[in-house]
Parts: C-alpha cells; sequence; structure tokens
C-alpha cells in the first residue's frame, strides 16, 4: 500500500510539469535576471534575495499544472532549485575572484566576498619595522606651531594658486580687468574653497567680479577675477584670501597695480 502510495505522489508531481526542463529553465533564468537587476539598481541583499526568490517564484505558478497540494510542493520545489542556483553561480565566482558583486558596486551580491588587498611585501616589512627613535639633538615640535598654510600635511589640501598677481597700469578713475587668478586642486581629495574679500590698505580699489567658491574635485579648478579701480596714483596693493577645507587652510594672493595720475588728480 505504502508502495503504490509513494508511486501516485511522483506521477502527480510528474503531471504538474513543476520538474520539466522547461519550468526550471526559466525559474532560473528569471532568478538569475532578478539578481542582476535589482542589485544593478541601488537595492540591498534583502531586495536581492526576495527577487531571486520570487521570480522562480511566479514562473512556477505559471508553468506548474494541476490543483492541490502537490501543485503546491512542486512550484516551491521549482523555486528552492533555482533560487538554489541562482545564489551558487553568484556567490561562487564573487568569493573566488575577491571583487565583491558581479552586479554593483559593492561587497557582493548576496553575502560579503569583497577581500581586502594582501599587503606588499614592503608593507608587510614596515609594517614589523619599529619606530625610529628620535636623535637627542632634535627638539620635539611644539604642539602650539601654527601650520604651514598649503602642502600634503593638511589633509590631502594641495591647491596650486599664484602668489602674487599684476593687473595692468591704468589712469586714476580707470577700471581694468586683471588677469584670472587660478585656482586648481593638485591634491588626491575633494576640497571645498571658500573665496574671501579683498583686505589691505587699497582694499577698495580692487573689486572681485568672480569668485571660486564650493568643491574642487581632484584634478579640477575654478578662476577669480579682480578689476583694478585705482581711486589715486602711484603704486596700490590688496590681499586676496581663499579658505581651504579640509585643514583649516588659508592662501592669501597679493595683487597689486599701478595707477597713472591724470592732470587734477594725485
Amino acid at each position: 500500500m505504502e508502495m503504490q502510495q509513494n508511486h501516485r505522489i511522483r506521477r502527480q508531481l510528474r503531471e504538474t510539469n513543476a520538474f520539466s526542463g522547461t519550468s526550471l529553465f526559466f525559474g532560473v533564468l528569471s532568478s538569475v535576471v532578478c539578481s542582476a537587476i535589482i542589485p544593478a539598481l541601488g537595492a540591498g541583499r534583502i531586495a536581492t534575495v526576495l527577487g531571486a526568490a520570487l521570480g522562480p517564484l511566479l514562473v512556477a505558478m505559471f508553468t506548474t499544472r494541476g490543483p492541490g497540494l502537490i501543485r503546491t510542493v512542486g512550484i516551491a520545489s521549482v523555486t528552492a532549485i533555482a533560487f538554489v542556483i541562482s545564489l551558487g553561480g553568484f556567490t561562487l565566482p564573487e568569493a573566488i575572484a575577491g571583487d565583491g558583486s558581479l552586479t554593483s558596486d559593492r561587497a557582493g551580491t548576496f553575502v560579503y566576498t569583497k577581500r581586502g588587498p594582501a599587503p606588499t611585501p614592503a608593507q608587510a616589512a614596515q609594517a614589523t619595522r619599529t619606530a625610529p627613535v628620535p636623535e637627542p639633538s632634535e627638539p620635539p615640535s611644539s604642539p602650539s606651531s601654527s601650520p604651514e598654510p598649503s602642502g600634503p600635511s593638511q589633509a590631502g589640501a594641495e591647491i596650486e594658486l599664484p602668489d602674487q598677481r599684476e593687473c595692468p597700469e591704468i589712469p586714476v578713475g580707470d577700471v581694468k580687468v586683471c588677469k584670472q587668478i587660478g585656482v586648481g586642486n593638485a591634491g588626491t581629495k575633494t576640497v571645498e574653497i571658500a573665496t574671501g574679500e579683498m583686505s589691505g590698505a587699497h582694499a577698495d580699489d580692487f573689486v572681485i567680479t568672480q569668485r571660486c567658491d564650493g568643491t574642487l574635485k581632484p584634478g579640477t579648478g575654478c578662476s577669480v577675477r579682480v578689476e583694478f579701480r585705482p581711486s589715486a596714483s602711484g603704486l596700490r596693493e590688496a590681499s586676496l584670501i581663499l579658505y581651504v577645507q579640509p585643514g583649516n587652510v588659508t592662501r592669501e594672493i597679493t595683487v597689486t597695480g599701478n595707477a597713472i595720475a591724470l592732470d587734477g588728480t594725485e
């Protein structure tokens, strides 16, 4: 009796079409497609797992037939088989390569598979080397000493710009645009630039007409434009201040211009 019942159950499962080649093929295909599309759209692992299981479930519901519990078992079986194949098809090559997800910029489609870079022999030797002891003749650096206004020590803030900009010689009362002041990010990190105001004894003779404010990625730049509007003759001089983050870096550019006296002016 028990053998007859088992034979009847196997026959009913075959009749559901759950284990046919067509049903399994489309079930696995739908699971793989969902596993590739969902993480590529930026969804997390939970959404990817749900999509990888929901795809073959929907396919199995359309490709299987028959009533009752036997069809339900067939649908569950197709879904489980397709999901396991999809899971292994993504996780195994990711674990072997160690480069993270095959479909998105994260550490694995289903599980964390990204390995850290192996240290080079030079790095390994450096890690085991003890720190050098400072010579007694070298005085310790004072914690209150102020940092240099620029350079790689300022949290990657390496800003390229001229120290001085000379404006064209013009008569008193005239207006002339000075050569632009280029500001470039020569470092490896993104920085924030803010243009301050002109300062100095002749600050009113120089007007900022274009500012350099905002974010500068590595290798990019912007420019500051200044107009020379002398109110008196002679050499006029002011300072332009730029503020850089990170590092609280302050850069100063000296702007000069010579004004020619006209009749009746000094």
